[in-house]
């Protein structure tokens, strides 16, 4: 009974075993490095034909945008022109005010000295200053003082000219009414023209004798007409 002794293997061992032979069944492919070389890459440029192609794109593309973004810039330039000479307009009245004494806003005179220009040749285009003048004369006293000079417009065809009793220079009071030293009330309006001419591409800055200022689209203003260039 003892004489013959049966060797089993245990259950474990044996898928063990069998999951080793198919693990290791499978053929594996080994990894080769190449190392690039130049004349391995390709290198693709643009041809002749594909060249003249995108410039006769790019060219029509550029003669399609080119009247828009011309009247771009101009818009911008009219606009921001109109509103530098508001807010020299609004400096003078708020200084006015604030030192309860007479400022005058007017073109400058050809040696920038602080005065207005005179009664002739009155180009705000040349640009203009705003100084105190507290006794109407129209100059920069030992007692007054310079508060903004402005340069000369941009734009070889751009005017800007007042019409009414505001061509030659703005007074404004103690009490920010427009009035001129010898009592006359002031009021009109400025035009800003460039070289597209009078319409809806030129501006009206409008002055009343309270003060008050705003820009108008110059068809919306009663007055017409653009300074011919000097």
């Amino acid at each position: 009974m003892n004489s013959m002794t049966l060797f089993t293997m245990p259950r474990m061992g044996l898928e063990n075993s069998i999951r080793t032979i198919e693990k290791d069944s499978y053929s594996r492919v080994p990894m080769v490095f190449h190392r690039l070389t130049r004349s391995s890459i390709r290198y693709r440029g643009f041809t002749l034909i594909e060249l003249l192609v995108t410039l006769a794109i790019v060219a029509i593309v550029a003669v399609i945008a080119a009247p828009s973004l011309q009247n771009f810039v101009l818009n911008n330039r009219i606009r921001s022109q109109a509103g530098a000479l508001t807010t020299s307009l609004m400096l003078a009245r708020t200084e006015a005010i604030t030192r309860s004494t007479r400022v005058v806003t007017c073109p400058r005179p050809v040696n920038n000295t602080c005065k207005c220009s005179g009664t002739s040749g009155i180009e705000w285009e040349s640009g203009w200053h705003v100084f105190v003048d507290s006794d109407g004369d129209k100059e920069c006293d030992s007692d007054d003082s310079l508060l903004e000079v402005h340069g000369s417009l941009d734009g070889s065809e751009t005017t800007l000219h007042g019409i009414g009793n505001l061509k030659y220079a703005v007074f404004f009071n103690h009490d920010g009414r427009v009035q001129k030293p010898d009592g006359t009330l002031q009021s009109g309006t400025f035009v800003l023209c460039d070289q597209r001419g009078w319409g809806s591409d030129a501006r009206a800055i409008e002055v009343l004798p309270t003060g008050r200022i705003r820009t108008l689209i110059a068809t919306d203003s009663s007055v017409s007409g653009c300074k011919p260039p000097s």
